[in-house]
């Protein structure tokens, strides 16, 4: 593909009809072959987010939660 630093007008019909536009080959890609069940599905999905560690929660929620009981000892 060739680089440029300038941009391409947008009336230039060239970005709309061009056979030279140069695109990936996907012609390697396999499309999915087997099938999953909704269950096989689920735990699969659970097994993907074991992988990512938990979000962090928000600020304001924590805030809401924290117990602002005064301590008096």
């Amino acid at each position: 593909m060739k680089n440029s630093d300038t941009p391409a007008p947008m009336s230039d019909g060239i970005l709309r009809d061009s056979p030279g536009l140069e695109f990936p080959d996907w012609s390697g890609m396999l499309p999915h072959r087997s099938r999953m069940t909704f269950e096989e599905a689920v735990h699969w999905n659970d097994e993907m987010l074991s992988l990512f560690p938990t979000p962090k929660k928000s600020s304001k929620l924590e805030a809401q939660r924290r117990c602002n009981a005064e301590f008096v000892l």
